[in-house]
């Protein structure tokens, strides 16, 4: 769960346990001189209320920040942007750099010189992103951070861990709030002159990839390992890895950091549905993607690649299917029974189903669609391929018009008949049902079944 948040400085922090105050943030934009107006609740408005209920001193609120700083030029300052995210227990939210940006100070690794500095209290300014060069470090500091967990959790002691930094422990006051917080964090000027695109290439071939392959074996026990893959996939350790993320620069390919992770990895398997242990090995399907991204630290252009990786003697996800004929219109549905989309499968066309109808939560059996080989999570009311047997309570004919019989066929009081999917209200006001498996129009009365 996502929502925007908005952090506040201490004083305002302090002030909300009694009245709504209005807090000022001045965003850090070199081109930008004014100040955006936020107006705070009740309470601090980096709110993790959504949590729940924490446990002391064992629950941990993880706070990684994601900024952008990109060099000045001749003719441009400095830019600075990102946000911060704050997550716990599955609950997360994330601030913009404006919002963050109440006491900031940003200071030149080389010299130590600040190039930037904004204060809440005094309102007072320093700018001097001009000086900002590309590829040196700055260290960015926010102070006076304030958090609220709900007054469920006033008085509980909770773990803050800052962008992978020593965990360190904070108590929380009588209204569940967390006030004067700093977190401080290195970032690097990005090259704003520099446009050069991040691409992958086929370690190989040399070509450039847009969409992935892989063939690997899993081990006698079926299983792969995460750390292994990952490293065969790409890593600048193993000259042998099958990509490997590149950028121009200066008339020559350079190799960019490939930035997926074992932890990356394991959680793009796991949303899958592919339990990895933890050892990083999980059982082989016999295909699944894997997910690479890259981003250079020259001027901060990304890049992606789904590789599909391919296991001859992994575990087969193919679904068992068949091939069926929609008889009437059919809506898709998901697994509670509820429609899907707008999208239709008209009558007389064919579609690929699992072997066998399930009963969803309405107790109606219906066919999952398989596409590819999955199993999609839609569904197709059974009623609109096989039909349903009902037994004629009058004798019927059998029309292909509201006016004209299809034949001279006279179907007798008692017989079982097939029908398919629902009604069709003809010009004459009266309902009738597709008979029939095939295309020919062919209809009988409701009211014969009744």
């Amino acid at each position: 769960m996502k929502k925007n948040l908005r952090i506040v400085s201490v004083a305002a922090a302090a002030l909300l346990a009694v009245a709504p105050v209005v807090a000022t943030a001045m965003p850090v934009n070199a081109d930008t001189t004014a100040t955006a107006t936020a107006t705070t609740t009740t309470k601090p408005t980096v709110d993790l209320s959504g949590a729940g209920s924490v446990s002391e001193s064992k629950d941990t609120v993880i706070v990684t920040p994601s900024f952008t700083l990109n060099s000045a030029t001749k003719s441009t300052p400095a830019t600075l942007k990102g946000s911060i995210e704050a997550s716990l227990n599955g609950t997360s939210v994330t601030a913009d750099v404006a919002d963050v940006a109440q006491d900031v100070t940003l200071t030149a690794d080389s010299n130590n010189e600040k190039v930037y500095s904004y204060d809440a209290k005094t309102e007072k300014v320093k700018n001097n992103l001009s000086a900002v060069k590309a590829g040196q470090y700055y260290f960015m500091t926010l102070s006076n951070v304030g958090f609220s967990f709900g007054k469920a959790n006033a008085n509980k002691t909770l773990t803050f861990k800052f962008n992978g930094a020593k965990a360190q422990k904070v108590t929380l006051d009588q209204y569940g709030n967390v006030t004067g917080l700093e977190f401080g964090f290195e970032v690097k000027a990005y090259d704003s002159e520099n446009t050069s695109a991040v691409s992958f290439y086929d370690a190989k071939s040399g070509l450039v990839a847009t969409q992935g392959s892989y063939m690997t074996l899993a081990d006698e026990n079926g299983d792969l390992n995460v750390n292994t893959l990952l490293h065969e996939l790409s890593d600048k350790k193993n000259v042998k890895s099958k990509y490997e993320a590149m950028q121009f620069k200066n008339g020559s390919f350079n190799r960019v950091t490939v930035t997926t992770t074992t932890a990356d990895v394991k959680a793009e398997l796991e949303k899958a549905g592919i339990k990895v242990d933890a050892a990083g090995n999980f059982e082989a399907p016999d295909t699944f993607t894997v997910t690479l991204n890259a981003k250079s630290d020259v001027n901060g252009k990304t890049a992606s690649l789904p590789v599909v990786v391919t296991v001859p003697n992994g575990k087969s996800t193919v679904v068992p299917s068949q091939s069926k004929t929609i008889m009437h219109n059919a809506y898709y549905y998901d697994k509670d029974a509820k429609r899907v989309g707008t999208d239709k499968v008209t009558r007389y066309n064919t579609v690929t189903v699992a072997m066998n109808t399930t009963k969803l939560a309405n107790g109606i059996s219906y066919y999952e669609v398989i596409e590819n080989g999955k199993a999609t999570g839609k569904y197709i009311n059974a009623d609109n391929i096989d039909g349903t047997k009902r037994t004629l309570k009058h004798n019927a004919y059998v029309y292909k018009s509201s006016k004209k019989r299809a034949n001279k066929v006279v179907l007798k009081k008692g017989t079982e008949v097939i029908t398919y999917g629902g009604s069709y209200k003809f010009k004459n006001g009266k309902k009738y049902y597709k008979i029939g498996a095939d295309t020919k129009k062919t209809y009988v009365r409701v009211e014969n079944f009744d």
